[in-house]
């Protein structure tokens, strides 16, 4: 641990592959604005170009005071901002400063600006450095961890993309207090995924939570750890993403598709995949007999605020094609994460038609589309 002055709480560095390349993973408060912790960073001299948004730089005006005045590119923000289009303005914009490879990239933003900046990181002079500022509490957790990146084509999310570590993750708490209350608790999704697929005491912290009440910062804490080394752990057995770091798709097939059908509008990623997790919650019920885990999963998901029912505007029967194109559709078939209890997880193919059927009617409150089986 580092400590920089008295307000940092700073965690050490964590090994994220198994070549042993290493990211850093800086979790405190009142990061951003120092220019004593960037200049640790960022040796005097070096360039640094900060891909962000308009209203975060707005937000946060002494990420570019710290940095030194750095170069900073705006890009849009959310989805339209990961296209080969918006990739290709940023390459412009970087070749007329004539940006080095040594030079460092700076994503602040939400998942869709730090996946932008991770591709055009990895693929600038064929790889700068590259840091990731996550402005969202599923950025810390999940998003920014990884190398995982990407950009969207019309036929889907992510479909051109590279794995490119970053050298150094920075999740300043301070950020999280300007957060929307939804926007919050749809990060604390991610947080409850990671105590199903390798962390069940992340649960019992959820449990112990007033309903729908304030999460207080050491709890954060805890949460905000022990989500990070789940997900740190599995990519360090599978950087790659061919085997157990796919079980950070729990509750994703469904829910990618809920986000889809609704156009990205109805729910934010974190609600949807809240509502994946029951419905592979509720397969688990059908297929293994794991009859409490739907009830369970229920539970904690209104623990924290989050839905646990379709509208219904949501039709079984698009949610069924569009799961059937989920990009994660391996050669043997299309994959399917299957949770048995708490810290058991594994692979499997896709339920049925019957069977997806019947789950969907548990998140929906009854069945819905055309068609018999």
């Amino acid at each position: 641990m580092v400590a920089i002055g008295s307000d940092y709480r700073v965690t050490g560095t964590t090994v994220i592959n198994t070549a042993g390349r290493t990211c850093n993973f800086d979790y405190g408060l009142g990061l951003l604005g120092s220019s004593e912790y960037w200049s640790a960073i960022r040796p005097a001299g070096t360039p640094v170009a900060l891909l962000t948004s308009q209203p975060l730089l707005d937000r946060f005006p002494e990420v570019r005071h710290a940095l030194g005045q750095p170069q900073v590119v705006i890009v849009p923000d959310g989805e339209p901002g990961k296209s080969l289009n918006v990739v290709t303005s940023v390459y412009e914009r970087l070749a007329d400063t004539r940006f080095p490879r040594t030079g460092i990239i700076v994503g602040m933003g939400g998942g869709a600006v730090t996946d932008l900046a991770g591709f055009v990181a990895a693929t600038w002079k064929r790889g700068a450095r590259l840091v990731l500022v996550p402005t969202t509490l599923t950025g810390q957790v999940d998003a920014a961890i990884g190398g995982k990146n990407g950009v969207n084509l019309t036929d889907g999310k992510n479909i051109v993309g590279t794995i490119f570590q970053p050298e150094r993750v920075i999740a300043d708490r301070a950020v999280l207090g300007t957060l929307p209350d939804r926007d919050f608790r749809g990060g604390l999704a991610e947080i409850i995924k990671c105590g199903f697929v390798g962390d069940p005491v992340i649960l019992d912290l959820v449990d112990s939570l007033p309903a729908g009440g304030p999460v207080g910062d050491d709890l954060l804490r805890e949460l905000v750890d022990r989500s990070v080394r789940v997900k740190v752990g599995l990519v360090e057995q599978d950087e790659q993403d061919r085997g157990p770091r796919r079980y950070l798709n729990y509750g994703h097939t469904l829910g990618q598709a809920v986000e889809a059908v609704t156009g990205y509008r109805e729910y934010n990623h974190g609600e949807a995949v809240g509502i994946g997790m029951l419905f592979a919650a509720s397969v688990a019920a059908i297929v293994q007999g794991a009859r409490e885990l739907p009830e369970r999963t229920r539970r904690y998901l209104t623990r924290v605020g989050l839905p646990t029912r379709l509208s219904a505007t949501v039709d079984f029967e698009r949610i069924w094609t569009l799961m059937g194109q989920d990009k994660k559709a391996g050669s043997a078939g299309r994959e399917f994460v299957l949770c048995l209890r708490p810290g058991v997880v594994r692979l499997t193919s896709m339920p049925d038609r019957a069977v997806a059927r019947e789950a969907f009617r548990f998140v929906a409150g009854g069945e819905r589309g055309t068609g018999r089986d």
